[in-house]
Protein backbone atom coordinates (compact mmCIF):
# COMPACT_ATOMS: atom_id res chain seq x y z
CA UNK A 1 0.00 0.00 0.00
CA UNK A 2 1.48 3.42 -0.55
CA UNK A 3 2.37 5.70 1.69
CA UNK A 4 -0.49 7.61 3.72
CA UNK A 5 -1.44 8.59 7.09
CA UNK A 6 -2.57 6.26 9.84
CA UNK A 7 -3.48 8.41 12.48
CA UNK A 8 -2.86 11.65 13.73
CA UNK A 9 -2.58 12.53 17.35
CA UNK A 10 -3.24 15.69 18.70
CA UNK A 11 -2.56 16.60 22.47
CA UNK A 12 -2.87 19.54 24.04
CA UNK A 13 -3.34 21.32 20.59
CA UNK A 14 -6.04 24.11 20.16
CA UNK A 15 -9.01 22.99 21.18
CA UNK A 16 -8.00 19.14 21.77
CA UNK A 17 -6.95 17.91 25.18
CA UNK A 18 -6.12 13.98 23.47
CA UNK A 19 -7.47 13.15 20.51
CA UNK A 20 -6.77 10.29 17.80
CA UNK A 21 -8.09 11.06 14.48
CA UNK A 22 -7.92 7.79 11.98
CA UNK A 23 -7.21 7.94 8.19
CA UNK A 24 -7.17 5.77 5.15
CA UNK A 25 -6.21 5.91 1.60
CA UNK A 26 -8.08 7.66 -0.72
CA UNK A 27 -11.08 10.34 0.16
CA UNK A 28 -11.47 11.30 3.92
CA UNK A 29 -13.87 13.68 5.07
CA UNK A 30 -13.51 15.53 8.18
CA UNK A 31 -17.00 16.67 9.35
CA UNK A 32 -18.70 18.86 12.12
CA UNK A 33 -20.12 22.10 12.81
CA UNK A 34 -18.01 25.57 12.90
CA UNK A 35 -16.11 25.41 15.42
CA UNK A 36 -15.88 22.02 16.09
CA UNK A 37 -12.40 21.43 15.62
CA UNK A 38 -11.86 19.97 11.84
CA UNK A 39 -9.43 22.91 10.66
CA UNK A 40 -7.05 21.89 13.75
CA UNK A 41 -6.76 18.93 12.35
CA UNK A 42 -5.46 20.26 9.02
CA UNK A 43 -3.33 22.24 10.69
CA UNK A 44 -1.63 19.88 13.04
CA UNK A 45 -0.68 17.94 9.47
CA UNK A 46 0.79 20.63 8.42
CA UNK A 47 2.32 21.94 11.73
CA UNK A 48 3.53 17.94 12.07
CA UNK A 49 5.31 18.24 8.51
CA UNK A 50 7.27 21.46 9.30
CA UNK A 51 4.94 24.39 8.75
CA UNK A 52 5.64 26.80 10.49
CA UNK A 53 3.50 30.51 9.95
CA UNK A 54 -0.41 29.46 10.63
CA UNK A 55 -3.22 31.34 9.02
CA UNK A 56 -4.78 31.69 12.54
CA UNK A 57 -2.02 32.46 14.36
CA UNK A 58 0.95 33.51 13.77
CA UNK A 59 2.95 32.24 16.81
CA UNK A 60 3.05 28.34 17.23
CA UNK A 61 2.97 28.72 20.47
CA UNK A 62 -0.54 30.06 20.29
CA UNK A 63 -1.48 26.69 19.08
CA UNK A 64 -0.43 24.90 22.65
CA UNK A 65 -4.36 24.65 24.58
CA UNK A 66 -4.76 27.52 26.89
CA UNK A 67 -3.86 26.63 30.57
CA UNK A 68 -1.10 24.06 29.03
CA UNK A 69 3.02 24.83 28.63
CA UNK A 70 3.46 21.90 25.80
CA UNK A 71 1.36 20.65 22.97
CA UNK A 72 2.36 17.52 20.78
CA UNK A 73 1.16 16.94 17.00
CA UNK A 74 1.74 13.19 16.02
CA UNK A 75 1.21 11.60 12.55
CA UNK A 76 1.89 7.50 11.87
CA UNK A 77 2.65 7.10 8.55
CA UNK A 78 2.58 3.57 6.55
CA UNK A 79 5.54 3.07 5.09
CA UNK A 80 5.54 -0.16 3.90
CA UNK A 81 7.28 -1.23 0.78
CA UNK A 82 5.86 -0.85 -2.40
CA UNK A 83 7.29 -3.76 -4.47
CA UNK A 84 11.13 -3.42 -2.84
CA UNK A 85 11.59 -0.06 -2.64
CA UNK A 86 9.60 2.21 1.08
CA UNK A 87 7.94 5.37 0.49
CA UNK A 88 10.67 7.37 2.58
CA UNK A 89 13.76 4.75 1.94
CA UNK A 90 16.10 6.59 4.43
CA UNK A 91 13.55 4.76 7.68
CA UNK A 92 13.34 0.72 7.24
CA UNK A 93 10.69 0.58 8.74
CA UNK A 94 6.58 -0.32 7.97
CA UNK A 95 5.70 2.83 10.75
CA UNK A 96 7.17 5.96 10.61
CA UNK A 97 6.45 8.28 13.62
CA UNK A 98 6.51 11.89 13.17
CA UNK A 99 6.10 14.42 16.29
CA UNK A 100 6.34 18.25 16.60
CA UNK A 101 6.37 19.32 20.29
CA UNK A 102 5.44 22.90 20.96
CA UNK A 103 6.11 24.63 24.36
CA UNK A 104 4.99 27.83 25.70
CA UNK A 105 8.29 29.58 25.42
CA UNK A 106 8.21 29.13 21.65
CA UNK A 107 10.96 26.59 21.02
CA UNK A 108 9.60 23.32 19.57
CA UNK A 109 11.58 20.08 18.43
CA UNK A 110 10.81 16.99 16.13
CA UNK A 111 11.32 13.17 16.76
CA UNK A 112 10.65 10.60 14.46
CA UNK A 113 10.31 7.03 15.99
CA UNK A 114 11.19 8.76 19.02
CA UNK A 115 14.71 10.36 18.02
CA UNK A 116 14.88 14.00 18.04
CA UNK A 117 15.69 15.59 14.22
CA UNK A 118 16.50 19.19 13.19
CA UNK A 119 12.99 20.60 11.15
CA UNK A 120 15.58 20.82 7.89
CA UNK A 121 15.54 16.72 8.31
CA UNK A 122 11.81 17.04 8.28
CA UNK A 123 11.51 19.01 5.56
CA UNK A 124 13.63 17.30 3.40
CA UNK A 125 12.15 14.04 4.18
CA UNK A 126 8.90 15.28 3.38
CA UNK A 127 9.79 16.91 0.27
CA UNK A 128 11.41 13.44 -0.63
CA UNK A 129 8.01 12.33 -1.31
CA UNK A 130 6.83 15.84 -2.72
CA UNK A 131 5.09 17.32 -0.04
CA UNK A 132 5.06 20.69 1.11
CA UNK A 133 2.74 22.26 3.62
CA UNK A 134 3.27 25.26 2.45
CA UNK A 135 2.19 25.20 -1.04
CA UNK A 136 -1.49 25.42 -1.13
CA UNK A 137 -1.88 22.91 -4.44
CA UNK A 138 -1.06 19.91 -1.58
CA UNK A 139 -2.51 21.45 1.93
CA UNK A 140 -5.03 24.10 0.59
CA UNK A 141 -6.34 25.33 4.30
CA UNK A 142 -9.34 27.76 4.68
CA UNK A 143 -9.76 30.78 3.17
CA UNK A 144 -6.66 29.74 0.67
CA UNK A 145 -8.61 29.29 -2.07
CA UNK A 146 -9.29 32.93 -2.54
CA UNK A 147 -5.79 33.53 -1.58
CA UNK A 148 -5.09 31.78 -4.69
CA UNK A 149 -6.98 33.85 -6.53
CA UNK A 150 -5.49 36.74 -5.69
CA UNK A 151 -1.30 35.88 -6.09
CA UNK A 152 0.36 37.11 -8.84
CA UNK A 153 0.34 34.59 -11.71
CA UNK A 154 3.99 33.62 -11.50
CA UNK A 155 3.48 33.08 -7.98
CA UNK A 156 0.16 30.28 -9.06
CA UNK A 157 3.37 29.08 -11.66
CA UNK A 158 5.56 28.68 -8.66
CA UNK A 159 3.01 26.88 -6.39
CA UNK A 160 2.02 24.20 -9.77
CA UNK A 161 6.16 23.68 -10.27
CA UNK A 162 6.46 22.76 -6.89
CA UNK A 163 3.50 20.52 -6.07
CA UNK A 164 3.91 18.74 -9.86
CA UNK A 165 7.82 18.05 -9.09
CA UNK A 166 9.23 20.67 -11.90
CA UNK A 167 11.15 22.92 -9.02
CA UNK A 168 14.39 21.11 -10.13
CA UNK A 169 13.85 22.63 -13.47
CA UNK A 170 13.81 26.27 -12.08
CA UNK A 171 16.01 24.94 -9.96
CA UNK A 172 18.51 24.06 -12.45
CA UNK A 173 18.24 27.18 -14.76
CA UNK A 174 18.88 29.32 -11.25
CA UNK A 175 21.96 27.49 -11.41
CA UNK A 176 22.77 27.82 -14.83
CA UNK A 177 21.91 31.16 -14.22
CA UNK A 178 24.12 31.71 -11.85
CA UNK A 179 27.26 29.66 -13.00
CA UNK A 180 26.63 32.05 -16.21
CA UNK A 181 27.17 35.24 -13.98
CA UNK A 182 29.44 33.65 -12.13
CA UNK A 183 31.25 33.06 -15.43
CA UNK A 184 30.51 37.06 -16.81
CA UNK A 185 31.90 38.36 -13.70
CA UNK A 186 34.71 35.77 -14.02
CA UNK A 187 35.10 37.20 -17.69
CA UNK A 188 34.94 40.96 -16.37
CA UNK A 189 37.28 40.50 -13.84
CA UNK A 190 39.91 38.12 -16.28
CA UNK A 191 38.93 40.84 -19.25
CA UNK A 192 40.29 43.92 -16.40
CA UNK A 193 43.25 41.54 -15.36
CA UNK A 194 44.40 40.66 -18.64
CA UNK A 195 44.19 44.39 -19.42
CA UNK A 196 46.12 45.81 -16.40
CA UNK A 197 48.70 42.53 -17.25
CA UNK A 198 48.99 43.71 -20.89
CA UNK A 199 50.16 47.42 -19.81
CA UNK A 200 52.45 45.94 -17.45
CA UNK A 201 53.93 43.60 -19.82
CA UNK A 202 54.14 46.06 -22.27
CA UNK A 203 55.96 48.39 -19.77
CA UNK A 204 58.26 45.29 -18.95
CA UNK A 205 58.75 44.10 -22.62
CA UNK A 206 59.36 47.97 -23.05
CA UNK A 207 62.63 47.90 -20.00
CA UNK A 208 63.38 43.93 -21.18
CA UNK A 209 64.27 45.45 -25.04
CA UNK A 210 66.27 48.23 -23.31
CA UNK A 211 68.17 45.50 -20.95
CA UNK A 212 68.71 43.38 -24.38
CA UNK A 213 70.00 46.40 -26.05
CA UNK A 214 71.94 47.27 -23.01
CA UNK A 215 73.80 43.58 -23.53
CA UNK A 216 74.06 43.97 -26.86
CA UNK A 217 75.83 47.47 -26.87
CA UNK A 218 77.88 45.66 -23.53
CA UNK A 219 78.89 42.65 -25.92
CA UNK A 220 79.81 45.15 -27.99
CA UNK A 221 81.68 47.26 -26.04
CA UNK A 222 84.25 43.76 -24.98
CA UNK A 223 84.44 43.00 -28.47
CA UNK A 224 85.58 46.53 -29.83
CA UNK A 225 87.67 47.12 -26.77
CA UNK A 226 89.58 44.09 -28.07
CA UNK A 227 89.12 45.12 -31.22
CA UNK A 228 91.08 48.21 -30.63
CA UNK A 229 94.20 45.96 -29.18
CA UNK A 230 94.60 43.78 -32.02
CA UNK A 231 93.72 46.85 -34.68
CA UNK A 232 96.82 48.25 -32.94
CA UNK A 233 98.75 44.90 -32.79
CA UNK A 234 97.35 44.93 -36.80
CA UNK A 235 99.01 48.45 -36.85
CA UNK A 236 102.18 47.75 -35.79
CA UNK A 237 102.39 44.63 -37.64
CA UNK A 238 101.47 46.39 -41.05
CA UNK A 239 104.04 48.97 -40.39
CA UNK A 240 106.54 46.66 -39.76
CA UNK A 241 105.66 44.54 -42.72
CA UNK A 242 106.08 48.03 -44.69
CA UNK A 243 109.27 48.60 -42.57
CA UNK A 244 111.12 45.60 -43.53
CA UNK A 245 109.86 45.51 -46.94
CA UNK A 246 111.63 48.67 -47.35
CA UNK A 247 114.75 47.47 -45.43
CA UNK A 248 114.58 45.03 -47.79
CA UNK A 249 114.08 47.20 -50.97
CA UNK A 250 117.23 49.40 -49.15
CA UNK A 251 119.39 46.65 -49.21
CA UNK A 252 118.66 45.26 -52.46
CA UNK A 253 119.46 48.90 -53.28
CA UNK A 254 122.80 48.60 -51.22
CA UNK A 255 123.63 45.38 -52.73
CA UNK A 256 122.79 46.96 -56.21
CA UNK A 257 125.39 50.55 -55.24
CA UNK A 258 128.12 47.86 -54.02
CA UNK A 259 128.54 46.07 -57.43
CA UNK A 260 127.77 49.53 -58.71
CA UNK A 261 130.57 50.88 -56.58
CA UNK A 262 133.18 48.00 -57.22
CA UNK A 263 132.70 48.04 -60.92
CA UNK A 264 133.28 51.86 -61.53
CA UNK A 265 136.13 51.14 -59.18
CA UNK A 266 137.46 48.10 -61.68
CA UNK A 267 136.46 50.61 -64.07
CA UNK A 268 138.49 53.53 -62.47
CA UNK A 269 141.64 51.05 -62.56
CA UNK A 270 141.55 49.88 -65.75
CA UNK A 271 141.51 53.13 -67.13
CA UNK A 272 144.06 54.44 -65.05
CA UNK A 273 145.88 51.66 -65.97
CA UNK A 274 145.26 52.31 -69.93
CA UNK A 275 145.40 56.20 -69.33
CA UNK A 276 149.20 55.32 -67.97
CA UNK A 277 149.70 52.68 -70.75
CA UNK A 278 149.00 55.62 -73.23
CA UNK A 279 151.25 57.89 -71.74
CA UNK A 280 153.89 55.39 -72.39
CA UNK A 281 152.87 55.00 -75.79
CA UNK A 282 152.73 58.86 -75.62
CA UNK A 283 155.88 59.30 -74.55
CA UNK A 284 157.39 56.96 -77.10
CA UNK A 285 155.48 58.56 -79.82
CA UNK A 286 156.79 61.79 -78.71
CA UNK A 287 160.40 60.40 -78.90
CA UNK A 288 160.10 59.26 -82.37
CA UNK A 289 158.60 62.87 -83.43
CA UNK A 290 161.54 64.43 -81.65
CA UNK A 291 163.61 61.62 -83.52
CA UNK A 292 162.17 62.27 -87.02
CA UNK A 293 161.95 65.96 -86.51
CA UNK A 294 165.52 65.52 -85.80
CA UNK A 295 166.28 63.47 -89.11
CA UNK A 296 164.89 66.10 -90.53
CA UNK A 297 162.22 62.70 -92.14
CA UNK A 298 159.42 64.94 -92.87
CA UNK A 299 156.95 62.65 -93.56
CA UNK A 300 157.64 60.42 -90.42
CA UNK A 301 157.62 64.05 -88.52
CA UNK A 302 153.91 63.94 -90.09
CA UNK A 303 152.85 60.57 -89.28
CA UNK A 304 154.27 60.86 -85.36
CA UNK A 305 152.98 64.08 -85.19
CA UNK A 306 149.26 62.92 -85.98
CA UNK A 307 150.00 59.99 -83.87
CA UNK A 308 151.00 61.66 -80.84
CA UNK A 309 147.86 63.74 -81.58
CA UNK A 310 145.40 60.61 -81.49
CA UNK A 311 147.43 59.46 -78.18
CA UNK A 312 146.82 62.75 -76.34
CA UNK A 313 143.03 62.41 -77.88
CA UNK A 314 142.82 59.26 -76.56
CA UNK A 315 144.61 59.86 -73.54
CA UNK A 316 141.74 62.39 -73.00
CA UNK A 317 139.17 60.71 -73.51
CA UNK A 318 140.65 57.59 -71.06
CA UNK A 319 140.81 60.13 -68.45
CA UNK A 320 137.27 61.63 -68.84
CA UNK A 321 136.28 58.34 -68.63
CA UNK A 322 138.53 57.58 -65.74
CA UNK A 323 136.85 60.86 -63.82
CA UNK A 324 133.95 60.16 -64.68
CA UNK A 325 133.94 56.73 -63.34
CA UNK A 326 135.09 57.92 -59.93
CA UNK A 327 132.67 60.44 -60.04
CA UNK A 328 130.09 57.66 -60.40
CA UNK A 329 131.61 55.55 -57.94
CA UNK A 330 132.07 58.33 -55.28
CA UNK A 331 127.86 59.20 -55.63
CA UNK A 332 127.59 55.52 -55.32
CA UNK A 333 129.86 55.76 -52.25
CA UNK A 334 127.37 58.45 -50.98
CA UNK A 335 124.46 57.37 -51.98
CA UNK A 336 125.86 54.30 -50.44
CA UNK A 337 126.34 56.23 -46.96
CA UNK A 338 123.08 57.21 -47.02
CA UNK A 339 121.50 53.40 -47.92
CA UNK A 340 123.13 52.48 -45.39
CA UNK A 341 121.86 55.21 -42.61
CA UNK A 342 118.63 54.46 -44.22
CA UNK A 343 119.16 50.81 -43.40
CA UNK A 344 120.08 51.51 -39.89
CA UNK A 345 117.23 53.91 -39.58
CA UNK A 346 114.66 50.96 -40.49
CA UNK A 347 116.11 48.54 -38.43
CA UNK A 348 115.95 51.04 -35.57
CA UNK A 349 112.04 51.61 -36.73
CA UNK A 350 111.34 47.81 -36.92
CA UNK A 351 113.61 47.18 -33.61
CA UNK A 352 111.09 49.95 -32.21
CA UNK A 353 107.72 48.43 -33.31
CA UNK A 354 109.30 44.74 -32.28
CA UNK A 355 109.49 46.39 -28.50
CA UNK A 356 105.66 48.05 -29.09
CA UNK A 357 104.33 44.48 -30.30
CA UNK A 358 105.48 42.72 -27.25
CA UNK A 359 103.81 45.53 -24.81
CA UNK A 360 100.62 44.71 -26.46
CA UNK A 361 101.42 40.68 -25.74
CA UNK A 362 99.87 40.51 -22.29
CA UNK A 363 96.87 42.72 -23.93
CA UNK A 364 96.61 40.11 -26.97
CA UNK A 365 96.10 37.11 -24.26
CA UNK A 366 92.64 39.51 -22.98
CA UNK A 367 91.96 40.31 -26.17
CA UNK A 368 91.29 36.73 -26.92
CA UNK A 369 90.87 35.02 -30.12
CA UNK A 370 92.70 37.60 -32.86
CA UNK A 371 90.05 39.79 -35.10
CA UNK A 372 91.06 40.90 -38.33
CA UNK A 373 89.77 44.69 -38.76
CA UNK A 374 90.26 46.75 -41.10
CA UNK A 375 89.57 49.40 -39.14
CA UNK A 376 91.63 52.15 -37.57
CA UNK A 377 91.93 52.83 -33.74
CA UNK A 378 90.21 55.98 -34.35
CA UNK A 379 87.30 54.76 -35.97
CA UNK A 380 86.96 51.60 -33.10
CA UNK A 381 87.34 54.22 -30.02
CA UNK A 382 85.01 56.76 -32.12
CA UNK A 383 82.25 53.67 -32.21
CA UNK A 384 82.93 52.66 -28.35
CA UNK A 385 82.63 56.51 -27.42
CA UNK A 386 79.11 56.46 -28.57
CA UNK A 387 78.23 52.78 -27.07
CA UNK A 388 79.54 54.31 -23.73
CA UNK A 389 77.35 57.08 -24.25
CA UNK A 390 74.50 54.88 -25.11
CA UNK A 391 75.30 52.80 -22.50
CA UNK A 392 74.97 55.23 -19.90
CA UNK A 393 71.64 56.21 -21.07
CA UNK A 394 70.46 52.50 -19.78
CA UNK A 395 72.74 52.96 -16.90
CA UNK A 396 69.17 52.55 -14.99
CA UNK A 397 67.62 49.48 -16.32
CA UNK A 398 67.40 46.75 -13.70
CA UNK A 399 69.42 43.38 -14.39
CA UNK A 400 66.45 41.47 -13.19
CA UNK A 401 64.24 43.30 -16.01
CA UNK A 402 64.20 39.73 -17.80
CA UNK A 403 62.75 37.49 -15.19
CA UNK A 404 60.31 40.08 -14.01
CA UNK A 405 59.53 40.30 -17.69
CA UNK A 406 59.33 36.29 -18.55
CA UNK A 407 57.12 36.36 -15.00
CA UNK A 408 54.68 38.88 -16.49
CA UNK A 409 54.34 37.58 -19.45
CA UNK A 410 53.95 34.01 -17.75
CA UNK A 411 51.17 35.71 -15.94
CA UNK A 412 49.99 37.25 -18.95
CA UNK A 413 49.91 33.58 -20.88
CA UNK A 414 47.96 32.24 -18.19
CA UNK A 415 45.63 34.83 -18.15
CA UNK A 416 44.78 34.61 -21.92
CA UNK A 417 44.65 30.86 -21.48
CA UNK A 418 42.08 31.65 -18.26
CA UNK A 419 40.36 34.02 -20.50
CA UNK A 420 39.91 31.70 -23.55
CA UNK A 421 38.91 29.16 -20.92
CA UNK A 422 36.12 31.25 -19.17
CA UNK A 423 34.76 32.24 -22.55
CA UNK A 424 34.76 28.72 -23.82
CA UNK A 425 32.98 27.83 -20.59
CA UNK A 426 30.89 30.64 -21.12
CA UNK A 427 29.64 29.65 -24.39
CA UNK A 428 29.14 26.10 -22.39
CA UNK A 429 27.02 27.65 -19.56
CA UNK A 430 24.99 29.89 -22.36
CA UNK A 431 23.82 27.06 -24.54
CA UNK A 432 23.40 24.73 -21.11
CA UNK A 433 21.40 27.49 -19.70
CA UNK A 434 19.27 28.16 -22.96
CA UNK A 435 19.07 24.04 -22.96
CA UNK A 436 17.48 24.10 -19.55
CA UNK A 437 15.13 27.05 -20.04
CA UNK A 438 13.86 25.23 -23.13
CA UNK A 439 13.57 21.77 -20.99
CA UNK A 440 11.23 24.03 -18.44
CA UNK A 441 9.32 25.60 -20.92
CA UNK A 442 8.39 22.25 -23.02
CA UNK A 443 7.51 20.84 -20.00
CA UNK A 444 5.33 23.79 -18.72
CA UNK A 445 3.62 23.93 -21.98
CA UNK A 446 3.10 19.80 -21.86
CA UNK A 447 1.59 19.92 -18.73
CA UNK A 448 -0.50 22.70 -19.24
CA UNK A 449 -1.39 21.14 -22.74
CA UNK A 450 -2.51 18.16 -20.84
CA UNK A 451 -4.11 20.17 -17.47
CA UNK A 452 -6.06 22.79 -19.62
CA UNK A 453 -8.49 20.12 -21.87
CA UNK A 454 -8.84 18.65 -18.54
CA UNK A 455 -10.31 22.23 -16.31
CA UNK A 456 -12.07 22.85 -19.35
CA UNK A 457 -13.65 19.87 -19.25
CA UNK A 458 -14.57 20.25 -15.61
CA UNK A 459 -15.79 23.70 -16.05
CA UNK A 460 -18.23 22.68 -18.62
CA UNK A 461 -19.85 19.91 -16.46
CA UNK A 462 -21.01 23.26 -13.94
CA UNK A 463 -21.86 25.51 -16.58
CA UNK A 464 -18.38 27.33 -16.98
CA UNK A 465 -16.02 27.98 -20.53
CA UNK A 466 -12.41 28.96 -19.54
CA UNK A 467 -8.79 27.97 -20.02
CA UNK A 468 -5.09 27.20 -18.42
CA UNK A 469 -2.32 29.56 -20.20
CA UNK A 470 1.34 30.26 -19.12
CA UNK A 471 2.29 34.16 -19.41
CA UNK A 472 5.98 35.42 -19.69
CA UNK A 473 7.55 32.54 -20.75
CA UNK A 474 10.29 34.45 -22.55
CA UNK A 475 11.58 35.69 -18.76
CA UNK A 476 11.54 33.03 -16.29
CA UNK A 477 11.28 35.33 -13.48
CA UNK A 478 8.00 36.99 -14.84
CA UNK A 479 6.51 33.78 -16.38
CA UNK A 480 3.09 33.02 -14.50
CA UNK A 481 0.42 30.82 -15.27
CA UNK A 482 -3.24 32.03 -15.42
CA UNK A 483 -6.78 30.96 -15.20
CA UNK A 484 -9.33 31.98 -17.10
CA UNK A 485 -13.54 31.19 -16.55
CA UNK A 486 -16.85 32.71 -17.21
CA UNK A 487 -20.09 31.62 -16.54
CA UNK A 488 -23.68 31.58 -17.83
CA UNK A 489 -22.57 32.50 -21.53
CA UNK A 490 -20.17 34.87 -20.67
CA UNK A 491 -16.75 35.02 -22.24
CA UNK A 492 -13.86 34.04 -20.29
CA UNK A 493 -11.74 36.34 -18.31
CA UNK A 494 -8.54 36.37 -16.29
CA UNK A 495 -9.30 34.73 -12.48
CA UNK A 496 -9.27 37.46 -9.92
CA UNK A 497 -10.85 38.41 -6.59
CA UNK A 498 -13.00 40.94 -7.98
CA UNK A 499 -14.35 39.86 -11.74
CA UNK A 500 -16.01 36.44 -10.63
CA UNK A 501 -18.23 35.79 -7.07
CA UNK A 502 -16.81 33.76 -4.45
CA UNK A 503 -18.90 30.76 -5.74
CA UNK A 504 -17.43 31.20 -9.55
CA UNK A 505 -13.74 31.52 -7.94
CA UNK A 506 -13.89 28.36 -5.89
CA UNK A 507 -15.51 26.39 -8.63
CA UNK A 508 -12.70 27.45 -10.99
CA UNK A 509 -10.09 26.82 -8.58
CA UNK A 510 -11.88 23.42 -7.79
CA UNK A 511 -11.68 22.62 -11.28
CA UNK A 512 -8.01 23.46 -11.66
CA UNK A 513 -6.95 21.55 -8.50
CA UNK A 514 -9.24 18.51 -9.96
CA UNK A 515 -7.39 18.98 -13.51
CA UNK A 516 -3.86 19.06 -11.68
CA UNK A 517 -4.53 16.30 -9.47
CA UNK A 518 -2.97 13.43 -11.58
CA UNK A 519 0.28 15.42 -11.86
CA UNK A 520 0.88 15.78 -8.21
CA UNK A 521 3.70 14.67 -6.89
CA UNK A 522 2.48 14.55 -3.00
CA UNK A 523 0.70 11.23 -2.03
CA UNK A 524 -1.21 13.39 0.81
CA UNK A 525 -3.28 16.12 -0.12
CA UNK A 526 -5.82 18.05 1.72
CA UNK A 527 -8.54 21.33 1.21
CA UNK A 528 -10.46 22.91 4.04
CA UNK A 529 -13.89 24.34 3.32
CA UNK A 530 -13.59 24.71 -0.39
CA UNK A 531 -17.40 24.27 -0.77
CA UNK A 532 -18.74 27.00 1.68
CA UNK A 533 -19.41 29.40 -1.69
CA UNK A 534 -20.82 27.03 -4.00
CA UNK A 535 -24.59 26.28 -4.23
CA UNK A 536 -25.91 22.39 -3.75
CA UNK A 537 -25.50 21.47 -7.20
CA UNK A 538 -22.10 23.11 -7.62
CA UNK A 539 -20.55 21.51 -4.43
CA UNK A 540 -21.92 17.76 -5.12
CA UNK A 541 -20.66 18.45 -8.97
CA UNK A 542 -17.48 18.85 -7.92
CA UNK A 543 -17.54 16.08 -4.61
CA UNK A 544 -18.58 13.62 -7.55
CA UNK A 545 -15.89 14.61 -9.79
CA UNK A 546 -12.98 14.38 -6.90
CA UNK A 547 -14.36 11.20 -5.43
CA UNK A 548 -14.39 10.16 -9.41
CA UNK A 549 -10.56 11.26 -9.58
CA UNK A 550 -9.80 9.66 -6.30
CA UNK A 551 -11.36 6.11 -7.15
CA UNK A 552 -8.78 6.49 -10.51
CA UNK A 553 -6.13 7.39 -8.14
CA UNK A 554 -5.55 4.78 -5.66
CA UNK A 555 -2.16 5.84 -4.60
CA UNK A 556 -3.64 9.48 -3.51
CA UNK A 557 -4.46 10.12 0.72
CA UNK A 558 -7.18 13.26 0.23
CA UNK A 559 -8.56 15.01 3.30
CA UNK A 560 -11.12 17.09 2.72
CA UNK A 561 -12.93 19.42 5.39
CA UNK A 562 -16.59 20.39 5.14
CA UNK A 563 -19.18 21.47 7.20
CA UNK A 564 -21.59 20.28 4.93
CA UNK A 565 -23.90 17.20 4.42
CA UNK A 566 -21.67 14.38 2.80
CA UNK A 567 -23.50 13.79 -0.67
CA UNK A 568 -21.29 11.11 -2.42
CA UNK A 569 -21.75 7.36 -1.56
CA UNK A 570 -18.82 4.81 -1.41
CA UNK A 571 -16.93 2.97 0.77
CA UNK A 572 -13.80 3.67 -0.09
CA UNK A 573 -14.38 7.10 1.40
CA UNK A 574 -14.01 8.22 5.01
CA UNK A 575 -15.86 10.09 7.55
CA UNK A 576 -14.62 11.32 10.34
CA UNK A 577 -17.10 13.35 12.59
CA UNK A 578 -16.22 16.06 15.29
CA UNK A 579 -17.36 17.90 18.42
CA UNK A 580 -16.51 20.62 20.32
CA UNK A 581 -18.01 19.95 23.60
CA UNK A 582 -17.27 22.38 26.95
CA UNK A 583 -14.57 24.15 24.74
CA UNK A 584 -12.72 20.26 23.99
CA UNK A 585 -12.68 19.07 20.52
CA UNK A 586 -13.54 15.13 20.37
CA UNK A 587 -13.38 12.65 17.50
CA UNK A 588 -17.25 11.01 17.84
CA UNK A 589 -17.02 8.78 15.52
CA UNK A 590 -15.31 7.42 11.98
CA UNK A 591 -17.69 6.20 9.62
CA UNK A 592 -17.63 5.02 5.71
CA UNK A 593 -20.03 7.51 3.70
CA UNK A 594 -22.18 4.66 2.83
CA UNK A 595 -22.80 4.10 6.17
CA UNK A 596 -23.37 7.63 6.90
CA UNK A 597 -25.96 7.42 4.04
CA UNK A 598 -28.01 4.24 5.49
Amino acid sequence: MPLHIKEVVLENFMSYEYARVPLRPGLNFICGPNGAGKSSILLAISVATGQSYTERSRRLSDLIRRGKDIARVTLIIDNSKVGRRRPIPSIDSDIVTVSRYLKKDGTYWFEVNGREVTKAEITRMFKSIGMNPDNMLIVMHQNMIEQFAVIPPKEKLLLVEEAVGFSQYRRNIKEAKARLEKLLSEEEATRQLLASAEQTLAYWKEVYEKLLEKRRLLERKKFLEREIIWAQYIKHEKAKAQLEERLKQKKAQLEDLNTFIAKKAEEAKKLISAYGGKREELKRALYKLVEAEKASLECEVQANFEKVALIERELDVLLENYVEARIQEAVARFRRGLLEDEVKDLAKEIREVDDKLKELEPELEKAGERIETERSVVEIQEELRYVNAHLMSLRDVPEDAESIYNSYLKNYEELKNKAKEVAENKEKALRELEDRIKIWRQTLEKLVSEVDPVYRDILSRVGGIGGVRLVNLDDMEEAGLELTVGFRGSSPVVLDAYVQSGGERTVAIMAFLLALQQYLKSPIRAVDEFDVHMDPVNREAMMKMLLSHIEANKDVQFIVITPSQISVLSEKVNVIFVQNVQGKSEVIKTVSAAAQRV
